[in-house]
């Protein structure tokens, strides 16, 4: 529940700077859109990000159960509805030999991972991102795509993903869906997302703003990883 508080009040600030530009001189249209301040730019999502499909594992080759020398899988299911990282959601590990090679698709803190594909019926999961924070644990699989931020314009990790969370940037996005059997995004429909740019001093500022929101929320996930592993230690030696 904080960590959820803290996020929303992330996702607030985010909507205050980035879509409704309150902090900054600007117009309306003739509906009453705020429009963006004069000096920002219009681009596509590609210019801050480097995306990358996740990798396509051969079945055969995962694992049901971690081993000391392996990686967790990254799938869809490690992606939270609404957005974030769900640590409970790793289903498949593979290990560490069977990857080399593959050294782009090991997974670092500020690396975002998005649901590339949901159910016709009832979409919830689509173009919702993850946001990492431990390095060298998961593995990215397909079907998840790899936006990793390139600082472009100072744009840091934490406004990419409340970028691809906000609620106007995934309504447009979901818009170039490819509807099938399931619903699905192409690296075409991601990195060609429309967005505007502020300059990059703002860019910046918002980083510093967010920054400790996203390490109270890192630190409580390490802690709360740390007690489940313990819990899951004392338990193992109690059924002994």
């Amino acid at each position: 529940m904080v960590n959820d508080n803290l996020e929303a009040t992330a996702q607030a600030w985010f909507t205050s700077w980035f879509v409704d530009y309150e902090p900054f001189p600007h117009s309306y249209d003739e509906d009453g859109k705020p429009l963006p301040p004069d000096d920002w730019e219009n681009g596509i999502l590609d210019s801050c990000i480097d995306f990358y499909n996740g990798y396509a594992f051969k079945s055969d080759d995962l694992l049901d159960e971690p081993i000391p020398e392996s990686f967790d899988v990254f799938k869809m299911g490690n992606i939270k509805k609404g957005g974030g990282l769900n640590y409970e959601g790793t289903k498949s590990w593979i290990e560490r030999e069977f990857c080399k090679g593959l050294e782009r698709f090991i997974l670092i803190r500020g690396d975002i991972l998005m649901a590339m594909t949901d159910m016709k019926e009832n979409v919830a999961l689509l173009g919702h991102t993850a946001l990492m924070d431990i390095d060298d644990k998961y593995i990215v699989n397909q079907r998840v795509g790899l936006l990793r931020p390139n600082g472009f314009m100072g744009i840091s990790p934490y406004q990419v993903y409340l970028l691809t969370n906000n609620a106007t940037f995934l309504r447009e996005l979901r818009r170039h869906a490819h509807i099938g059997v399931q619903v699905n995004l192409s690296k075409e429909d991601i990195v060609n997302s429309r967005v505007v740019y502020a300059p990059k001093k703002i860019n910046q500022a918002f980083a510093t703003k967010v920054k400790p929101l996203f390490d109270c929320i890192s630190n409580n996930n390490a802690e709360i990883l740390k007690l489940t592993e313990i819990a899951s230690q004392i338990q193992s030696q109690l059924s002994r």
